[in-house]
C-alpha cells in the first residue's frame, strides 16, 4: 500500500531552508532557485523561481505535498504554482512572523526512483537592496540535505555595469552575467554588486568644561585608512590644532574656557573600497614596526588569565570567538557596561558587539598575533542579522589582526557572523565605517557618537552616489632661512607643511635643491598628512663652495610641486670676519669721535 508523505522545507526568519530529518531517507531533493533581477526608478526588481525536483526513494512511500515559508518582511507578489502536469493552486497562509504557501502534486508520480517537479514563480521586491553605490543581496541556503543538489543562479540585468565583488561563499561560476552557486555549504550566500561604495557623514561633538579652569579637549574625526577613504566637507568650528596619532586617528584638539560648551559639527563623504588602497599599502608596512611595541600588550579590556593552546592562528580564534559568546539583542536599547575579555568569557550569553571585539583582541595578542579594536557604524538594514548596539546613536566595534604573510590589515566581525552567518573572516564589506582605532589604548580615543551632553542623536550615516570633488592642497610654510650665509658654518633650519586639501596625503615627497648649498636631508618623505595638519621637517646646509662669494638660491619642492624659492648670498668667512672687523673698528672710531667731541665742549 502506498503511504503519502508529506514533505516540508520551511524558510525561517534566521534565512535557512532546513528539511524534516524524519523522513530524509524517504526521497531526494534536488534544488534549483534562480533570480531574475531587473531595474526601475524604485530600485531592483526580483523575478524568483524555485524548481524543486523530488525523487522518491522507495516504492511504498511518495511524497504528496510541499511547504515554504518566507519571513513576513519579505514582499511576495504574482505567486504562480505548477507540477509537472498543470497550474496549482498554492495555500497561502499570513501570520505575525511569516508567510507559509502549502503545495500539493496534482497527479503525482509513484514508484521507487520516480521524479515529481514543482515550480514555484513569484516577484520579490526587497530581496536585492540598492544600497548607494552597491547592490546587496543576503540569499537562504538549505540546511540538513541529506540527498540531493542544490543550485542557486543570479542573473544580472543584461544591460547592468554591475559586476561581483564580494561574495560569500565564492561563487562556482561567472560567466557575463549569470552567477552560479553549486551546492553552497554556507547558511546563506551573501554577495555584493560594485566594488565602492559611499557614505555621507553628519557628525556632532559636544564638548563641556565643568572646571573652573580652562581645558583641551581631543575629538576623533573619520580617518583614512586601508579600506577607507575620507573626503572632509567641513569642520566647525576649526580645530586649533590637528595632528594624528600612533594607530593613525584624526583628532582635532579643541580649548575651551571655564565652564565653556563648545559643539563641533562635522561633515564629509567615506568612500569604502574593497581592495586595499596601494597609496596606504607602505605606509602600513612601514609603521607596524613602531606600533608593534605595543599591539601585543594586555590593556583595560583586553585581559584573559588563560588562553586555550588550540587557538594557534587568527582563524581559530575567530571560530573561537563567534562559538563562545551569543548575541543579547535585549542589550541594544539598553545602557550597558562594558564587560571587557574576562567578563565577557564569565557572562558569554550577555554579549554585545565590543565583548566579541575584546575577546577576539584579548587571544589574539596572548598568541602573538597584532590586533586591535575598530569602532564606527555598521550600516545595517537587518537589526537581527546584522545588530548594532548602542541606545541613542548606531555605533559598532569590530576587530582587525596584521596578518604577516600579506603585510596588511585585515578586518574581522565575529558579532555578525554570530548573528547572521554570514563568513565575516575570509572577506569583508562595504558596511562598516570607522570612527577610531584602538591600537595603542582599548578606550581612546572616543568615536564620534560619545561626545554628549545629554542624549541626543549625533551620527546621521546616509549611502550615497556622489563622489566629492578631491583637494589635494598643500602649503609650505615660508622659513626662517637668511638672506647671507657664511661660507664655513653648518646651520640648522626647518619647513612646515600644511594640508589644506579635504583628503589625507599619503607618502608626500618633499625635495630640498640648491645650486650653491648642502642639504640634508635633501629628500624625504611624509608619511600621512590629515586635512588641515601641520608637519615640520628639520634640514642641515652649509655651503658647496669655500672662499668665494656666490648668489645662488633655495627650492623647496613637494609632489613634484615648487612650494617656495628664496635667493641666498654665500660669502667667504675671511670676508664676513673683516666686515666684522671693519665694523668693530667704525664702532670704535665713532666712540673716539663722541668722547673726542665730548670732551672738547667740557672745555
Amino acid at each position: 500500500m502506498l503511504k503519502k508523505l508529506l514533505f516540508f522545507a520551511i524558510f525561517v526568519s534566521c534565512f535557512m531552508f532546513y528539511t524534516s530529518p524524519v523522513i530524509a531517507l524517504d526521497y531526494k531533493s534536488d534544488y534549483q532557485v534562480e533570480y531574475f533581477l531587473s531595474e526601475d526608478n524604485k530600485g531592483i526588481n526580483t523575478k524568483s523561481q524555485f524548481t524543486i525536483q523530488i525523487t522518491n526513494l522507495r516504492s511504498d512511500i511518495y511524497v504528496n505535498k510541499f511547504s515554504l515559508s518566507f519571513p513576513k518582511t519579505f514582499v511576495i507578489t504574482e505567486l504562480k504554482a505548477f507540477d509537472d502536469k498543470r497550474e496549482i493552486a498554492p495555500n497561502i497562509t499570513v501570520d505575525d512572523s511569516k508567510t507559509k504557501i502549502d503545495l500539493e502534486f496534482s497527479d503525482p508520480q509513484t514508484g521507487k526512483n520516480s521524479v515529481n517537479t514543482f515550480n514555484l514563480q513569484f516577484t520579490q521586491r526587497n530581496l536585492f537592496q540598492v544600497n548607494g553605490n552597491v547592490w546587496e543581496v543576503i540569499l537562504p541556503t538549505i540546511e540538513n540535505r541529506e540527498e540531493g543538489n542544490y543550485k542557486i543562479i543570479v542573473h544580472l540585468p543584461k544591460n547592468s555595469e554591475k559586476k561581483i565583488s564580494i561574495a560569500k561563499p565564492k561563487p562556482t561560476l561567472v560567466s557575463g552575467n549569470e552567477i552560479i552557486w553549486d551546492n553552497p555549504q554556507t547558511k546563506t550566500v551573501y554577495a555584493v554588486f560594485g566594488d565602492f561604495q559611499l557614505y555621507d557623514l553628519k557628525l556632532a561633538y559636544h564638548l563641556a568644561n565643568t572646571n573652573i579652569y580652562p581645558v583641551y579637549t581631543d575629538v576623533a574625526f573619520p580617518p583614512d585608512t586601508l579600506y577607507q577613504k575620507v573626503f572632509v566637507v567641513s569642520i566647525k568650528p576649526r580645530p586649533s590644532l590637528v595632528f594624528t596619532d600612533e594607530d593613525g586617528n584624526f583628532l582635532g584638539r579643541y580649548f575651551l574656557k571655564p565652564k565653556e560648551n563648545i559643539n563641533v559639527f562635522y561633515s564629509g563623504v567615506a568612500e569604502l573600497t574593497v581592495k586595499p588602497r596601494e597609496e596606504v599599502i607602505p605606509v602600513v608596512r612601514s609603521l607596524i614596526a613602531k606600533q608593534s611595541k605595543y599591539l601585543l600588550t594586555e590593556e583595560k579590556y583586553w585581559k584573559l588569565d588563560k588562553v586555550s593552546k588550540s587557538l594557534d592562528s587568527p582563524y581559530s580564534v575567530y571560530r573561537s570567538t563567534v562559538s563562545t559568546l551569543k548575541y543579547n539583542y535585549d542589550k541594544i536599547t539598553k545602557k550597558n557596561e562594558r564587560l571587557g575579555a574576562l567578563g565577557a568569557l564569565k557572562s558569554p550569553n550577555n554579549a554585545v558587539c565590543v565583548e566579541f571585539s575584546d575577546l577576539f583582541i584579548a587571544q589574539a595578542r596572548e598568541k602573538g598575533i597584532y590586533s586591535r579594536e575598530i569602532e564606527g557604524y555598521g550600516f545595517s538594514q537587518d537589526p537581527q542579522l546584522r545588530p548594532l548596539s548602542l541606545v541613542s546613536d548606531i555605533l559598532h566595534s569590530w576587530p582587525e589582526f596584521y596578518d604577516k604573510k600579506s603585510e596588511l590589515w585585515i578586518n574581522v566581525d565575529p558579532t555578525w557572523e554570530n548573528t547572521s552567518g554570514i563568513d565575516y573572516f575570509n572577506s569583508f564589506d562595504l558596511n562598516h565605517v570607522a570612527f577610531a582605532i584602538h591600537g595603542k589604548r582599548s578606550d581612546y580615543p572616543l568615536p564620534a557618537g560619545m561626545y554628549k551632553t545629554e542624549d541626543s542623536r549625533d551620527v546621521t550615516i546616509i549611502a550615497t552616489t556622489k563622489r566629492p570633488m578631491e583637494s589635494k592642497t598643500i602649503e609650505v610654510s615660508k622659513p626662517d632661512f637668511p638672506n647671507t650665509i657664511s661660507d664655513q658654518k653648518e646651520l640648522k633650519a626647518k619647513i612646515t607643511l600644511i594640508n589644506n586639501g579635504n583628503v589625507y596625503l599619503w607618502n608626500t615627497p618633499v625635495q630640498l635643491k640648491s645650486d650653491i648649498l648642502n642639504l640634508v636631508p635633501s629628500k624625504t618623505s611624509l608619511p600621512l598628512l590629515a586635512p588641515f595638519e601641520k608637519k615640520e621637517i628639520n634640514f642641515i646646509y652649509a655651503s658647496k663652495f669655500k672662499n668665494k662669494q656666490i648668489k645662488g638660491s633655495i627650492q623647496v619642492f613637494a609632489s613634484g610641486n615648487e612650494m617656495f624659492s628664496k635667493s641666498v648670498l654665500v660669502i667667504p668667512y675671511a670676508y664676513e670676519l673683516s666686515l666684522k672687523i671693519a665694523s668693530i673698528v667704525v664702532t670704535i672710531f665713532f666712540i673716539m669721535l663722541l668722547v673726542k667731541i665730548y670732551i672738547s665742549k667740557k672745555h
